[in-house]
């Protein structure tokens, strides 16, 4: 029996004071949460966080008493998101990164979603709104919406890193790291098809909300910048293969007729 429903999680590195608007995006969501019943523990996964960033942190936790801070010295988001999910007290996780904004009552839907689907689910917001360096209107595909097409996988991310999902399946599906030196990179991308390769699927979640901001310098543009991919996945094999054993099943089925 898990002590909380939901463990909101913020990751913070180097974001100084842009961590108090997502600090206080957290608490509203978490607020909504609990106003409408459910148990929620707020955590804060300081990964090498800069002096700015933890002083940030540290005095928000002294009047937030319930945000629990937990520092690790990784220097690589996936395993800090993987950390966050070794911590975690709560049935589900939901990420926020220290420059980023929630919906306030994205906790709330994703919860229900989540509660009324018993899949492996990442769910997702349905709409991105990024601002800042490159302005932009983002909009998430449900993978059983009709458009999608795993291949797209290959080329594009199709969600960001903002999910929600259960603790479990976070802990069987873990993060891989960036490693630039291999040209390894993308860990969100790369955790994106793992899901689905670990029979799991990405969804929507209707009518919710991620303000996103971008930067002119950001892990991702870094990440572009040395040539990486994300850590290849037998997942296109796979699909190609079930695709391809679908189409004799098909031709048998023809030739018996």
């Amino acid at each position: 029996m898990t002590k909380f429903d939901i463990t909101a999680v913020i990751n913070g590195h180097a974001e100084g004071l842009l961590a108090h608007a997502s600090l206080n995006s957290l608490s509203r969501s978490a607020d909504a949460a609990a106003a409408a019943g459910l148990r929620v523990e707020m955590l804060a996964v300081l990964d090498k966080p800069n002096a700015l960033t933890l002083q940030v942190f540290e005095e928000y936790a002294s009047r937030r008493e319930d945000l629990r801070i937990v520092t690790v010295e990784h220097g690589d988001l996936g395993y800090a998101r993987n950390s966050a999910a070794d911590e975690a007290n709560g049935k589900w996780i939901g990420f926020l990164d220290a420059d980023d904004i929630w919906c306030t009552d994205w906790l709330v839907a994703a919860h229900k979603a989540a509660e009324a689907d018993r899949r492996n689910v990442a769910w997702h917001p349905e709409v991105n709104v990024c601002f800042g360096a490159t302005p932009n209107i983002y909009l998430h595909v449900d993978m059983e919406d009709p458009s999608f097409h795993v291949a797209q996988l290959a080329f594009t991310n199709a969600w960001t890193s903002l999910v929600f999902t259960s603790r479990d399946f976070l802990r069987s599906v873990p993060y891989s790291g960036t490693d630039f030196k291999n040209n390894i990179g993308y860990e969100d991308w790369g955790w994106n098809i793992s899901v689905i390769n670990s029979g799991g699927i990405h969804k929507i979640v209707p009518g919710t909300s991620h303000a996103i901001r971008t930067r002119h310098t950001s892990l991702v543009k870094q990440t572009t910048a040395a040539g990486c991919i994300p850590r290849p996945s037998d997942l296109f094999r796979n699909a190609i293969r079930n695709r391809a054993g679908k189409e004799s099943e098909r031709l048998l089925s023809e030739q018996a007729d």
